[in-house]
């Protein structure tokens, strides 16, 4: 039985491409990404038109509302310190 060149020429590839597949597939799962812990964080914004923003941003434990303007930005108030989302709903009797 006489296999044509092209047939093995296909069956090369797909052994070659299936091989370097299959080592590309292993060496994926053993990479870990890590990422960088974020200190700043936006909490909440709200426009007001016209290219303004009044918005809540915070910076490691510390929060801060800030107006912005394409001219300038505001320090308005220094909020108090950030509390874990679950500890933030408000208790009722």
């Amino acid at each position: 039985m006489k296999i044509s060149p092209a047939l093995e020429l296909q069956d090369l590839r797909g052994t070659l491409l299936g091989s370097v597949w299959t080592r590309l597939q292993a060496l994926w799962a053993s990479v870990r990404v890590q990422r960088r812990v974020r200190r700043l964080r936006l909490c909440e914004s709200l426009s007001l038109g016209e290219k303004r923003v009044v918005a809540v941003v915070e910076f490691e434990d510390q929060r801060f509302l800030l107006a912005a303007t394409p001219e300038h930005i505001t320090l308005l108030q220094t909020l108090d310190a950030a509390r874990p989302a679950a500890t933030s709903a408000v208790e009722r009797p």
